[in-house]
């Protein structure tokens, strides 16, 4: 199981500024995959070369000073993967320098841990700077002063970020048949649902789910730490209680805990459903009320295992 590198102050002001029948709308054009915001190539992030394995420590050369009033990003090495896009977690190694002396400042645990980051979620010349890169790339993002937002010496700062792996942006899996009786569900374009209360009858008082995607990824498991997308509507206010997608990024949970990188805490009744579902596969579940969290219906993406 991977877990999260412990980041630096000057880095973690950079890097993380970081759900009756259901209806599920086609898979339209997502605005997530737009890439017109991604950063274009330049002089400064040319002047930086890396060699080495993808995911090793890289052999990082440029001159020095190297300033810049615009931030650029140069692809060193083009990965095989599917492009990224935001909304979307990667994991990644990354080093940072400084422009000025070339002097690193912050690096992620090369041939340990990843960091995970999400694309549009993170300090934007960094986001816009790894967007629409391919998996398994190495990126130069040379990230000016005015971008740095408020991390760093003032200097333009050099960040080579290998990008390791990215989880689904949202469910992908078959759409099973509609089972009568449960909340309504619609899709945006981005995946992020929209649930509708069923009118008649009350709160649920014991839990019900149904599967509405099927998966055909990694199986989860009572210990897995899973990334997730959900979001709760309360079944008496029919207002939104919980949700990973209005905090622009999903969630990384403790299937034994139910704690959260989003710092929420997610009800075991709402877990247990989600125990032998694969990656890929969407949930309505019908949770009663627990502790400070009210009676909701839930929608959940299971978007990948760490």
């Amino acid at each position: 199981m991977r877990t999260a590198t412990a980041l630096g102050r000057s880095s973690a002001a950079l890097l993380a500024v970081g759900i009756a029948a259901a209806a599920l709308t086609g898979c339209s054009s997502n605005p997530n995959a737009d890439c017109g915001s991604a950063l274009k190539s330049g002089q400064a992030s040319s002047l930086v070369t890396a060699t080495g394995p993808i995911g090793s420590q890289p052999k990082i050369s440029m001159p020095t000073p190297v300033d810049t009033t615009t931030s650029q990003r140069t692809i060193l090495t083009t990965g095989t993967g599917q492009p990224v896009i935001n909304g979307q977690m990667v994991e990644i190694q990354y080093t940072l320098l400084d422009g000025q002396t070339g002097q690193v400042g912050e690096k992620g645990s090369y041939g340990g841990d990843t960091t995970p980051i999400t694309i549009g979620n993170s300090n934007a010349a960094i986001s816009n700077g790894l967007l629409c890169a391919p998996v398994g790339s190495r990126v130069a993002v040379a990230i000016s002063p005015k971008d740095s937002g408020g991390a760093g010496s003032g200097n333009t700062t050099i960040l080579v970020a290998d990008i390791m792996h990215a989880y689904l942006p949202a469910a992908n899996g078959a759409v099973r048949p509609a089972v009568s009786g449960f909340p309504t569900v619609v899709l945006a374009p981005t995946g992020q649902p929209g649930i509708t209360i069923p009118s008649s009858g009350g709160a649920p008082k014991t839990v019900r789910s149904e599967v509405l995607k099927e998966g055909d990824g990694e199986e989860v498991k009572a210990t897995s730490q899973v990334v997730l997308h959900y979001t709760a509507v309360g079944w008496d206010q029919k207002n939104v209680v919980m949700s990973s997608w209005q905090s622009k990024s999903p969630d990384i949970v403790s299937m034994s805990t139910g704690q959260s990188a989003l710092n929420q805490a997610l009800p075991q009744e709402v877990l247990k459903p989600l125990i032998g579902q694969k990656v890929g596969s969407q949930l309505v579940i019908e949770a009663p009320a627990n502790g400070n969290v009210p009676a909701a219906a839930w929608v959940v993406d299971i978007l990948g295992i760490r």
